[in-house]
This record gives C-alpha cells, sequence and structure tokens, in this order.
C-alpha cells in the first residue's frame, strides 16, 4: 500500500513537471512570437516611411489615366505570386512581375533588409499569430488575416502612407495653398528656390502658357503649374511647348497634382515636355540633368 502511494505521488510529480514545462515552453514561444511580430511590422513600417515619398512617386508614375480621367493601378500594385517556392523560382529566373511598382519594392527592400526569404516569412508568420485581422486597404474592410495574405498586407501599409502623404499635402488646412492657380505657382516657386534655384514669374497676361522660369547656370526651365482636380491633357503640353520657344528656354517643364493623361504622356514625349508632380520638384536638376 505504501509503494502504491509513492507511485501516485511520483507519477503526479511527473505530471506537474511536464505540465509546467509546457507552460514555460508555451510561454517562450508567446514572447518569441511577440518579439518577431513587433520586428517584423516595426521594419516594414520604418522602410515605408524612409522611402514615402519615393514610392508616392512611383505611384503616380505608374498609374495609367484614360482620356475620361478614370485611373488604373495594375501596374503600381502588381501581381506577385504568393507560394514561397513560387516567389523564389519567379526572382531566379528574373519574372518581370517583380520588375516594377509594390512587388519591385518589397524584392529590392524590403526583402533585401531581412535578409532572405526565409527570415521574411518566419516574421510573418509570427505577426499572423499574433494579429488575427487585417485592416486591407485594396479590398477596403477588415477581415481575418490569413498566412497567404503577405502581399495584401504589404500593399496595404505602403498604400495607407501614400494616402496619408497625399491627405497631409492637400488637406483642409492646406487647401489655401491650393485654391487657386495662383498660389499653387507660388507653393512651386517656393520649392525650387529652398533647392536654391533662381526663379521668376512670368506676366499674368501673356505668359505663353509658362507661369515660372527657373534658372541655375546654363539651365533655363520654363514651367507650367497645375492646379485641376483631373489629368491634364495635351493642351498644357502645346502650350508650353510654344512657351518655351517664347522665352528661350533649355527645357519645359508641366507640374500637376492631378496627373496626366495617356494622350498628354505621347504628346510630351514626342515634343520632349517633362511631365513631373510637385514631390520631383525637390530634385529637379538631378531630373532634367
Amino acid at each position: 500500500m505504501k509503494n502504491f502511494f509513492i507511485l501516485i505521488i511520483i507519477i503526479l510529480f511527473l505530471i506537474f513537471i511536464i505540465a509546467r514545462d509546457y507552460q514555460i515552453k508555451k510561454k517562450k514561444l508567446k514572447l518569441i512570437n511577440a518579439l518577431n511580430s513587433n520586428f517584423f511590422i516595426q521594419t516594414i513600417n520604418n522602410l515605408i516611411d524612409e522611402n514615402k515619398y519615393n514610392l508616392l512617386e512611383e505611384r503616380i508614375r505608374l498609374r495609367e489615366i484614360d482620356a475620361y480621367g478614370n485611373e488604373d493601378y495594375k501596374k503600381w500594385i502588381g501581381n506577385p505570386p504568393l507560394d514561397e517556392k513560387a516567389i523564389e523560382e519567379n526572382i531566379f529566373h528574373g519574372s518581370k512581375r517583380f520588375k516594377e511598382g509594390i512587388p519591385y519594392f518589397w524584392e529590392k527592400v524590403i526583402l533585401k533588409k531581412f535578409g532572405n526569404m526565409e527570415l521574411f516569412f518566419e516574421k510573418w508568420r509570427s505577426y499572423c499569430n499574433e494579429n488575427p485581422t487585417i485592416d486591407d486597404e485594396i479590398v477596403g474592410s477588415i477581415r481575418k488575416l490569413e498566412t497567404e495574405d503577405w502581399f495584401v498586407f504589404i500593399a496595404s501599409q505602403i498604400e495607407k502612407s501614400c494616402l496619408n502623404l497625399i491627405e497631409k499635402n492637400y488637406s483642409s488646412k492646406n487647401k489655401g495653398n491650393y485654391k487657386k492657380g495662383i498660389r499653387f505657382e507660388n507653393h512651386c516657386m517656393e520649392i525650387l528656390k529652398q533647392c536654391g534655384w533662381q526663379v521668376k514669374e512670368t506676366p499674368n497676361t501673356g505668359d505663353q502658357g509658362v507661369d515660372l522660369i527657373a534658372s541655375i547656370n546654363d539651365l533655363r526651365i520654363c514651367i507650367q503649374c497645375k492646379d485641376h482636380e483631373k489629368a491634364i491633357g495635351n493642351k498644357a503640353v502645346q502650350e508650353i511647348s510654344a512657351g518655351k520657344l517664347f522665352w528661350k528656354g533649355t527645357h519645359a517643364i508641366i507640374v500637376s497634382k492631378s496627373g496626366f493623361t495617356k494622350y498628354a504622356h505621347q504628346l510630351a514625349k514626342s515634343n520632349k515636355v517633362e511631365l513631373i508632380n510637385e514631390y520631383q520638384l525637390k530634385d529637379l536638376k538631378n531630373f532634367i540633368v
């Protein structure tokens, strides 16, 4: 009888040890998941924040606008494979699916930061365990987060950053700067002056389609500033082309906050007119050279 009680005590002790070890391992796993999850989201957000202006410029560049102002972001968002093995094969064979837009940024910047694909997905799975839902900017709703949602998540975070940047620049607080064309011209002029350009305004009448003339050394840039809600079409390209000749400019630029139509891009290319957004003004010298 005594031996029986001793056996029971030993069994209970072993059960206690096993249960304790299980709880310790569970807590350790939870801690590792939390650390990996925090590392994942902080790394992603830091990389997006560091590159937010370039990302927005790429978003605008890859946006396609038809003659009626309808926007298409397919090239920007892309359509990469979601399976790890398929991703590896696509990258190895130089697939076009990672050559531009968000997929390109993921491969060249995000994946490079994590070191390799295995580490990226290890941290991603930890994030999924810690965060069961996703605020999907692409779909436009909150839903359950699945492991294969890695790209939707990345695209959502990038889109959120781009939209926040746009909102900050065109918020009601700053709308006064853009309400009239002249105020947008002043805004563009201030950006150029801060970057070292000598800028002068053309007369209100007889400007021949040129709002500003920016000069550095032998460069004389004729600039038209467009504060429109819809994409800019061919007319502006025709105006700045003529204005460049009239003001004896070396280059012709149109700055628009709403993008350009497909036909404007085609005409601009044949007339050597550069179409840019206000974010590119700060790098205008390098852009022109």
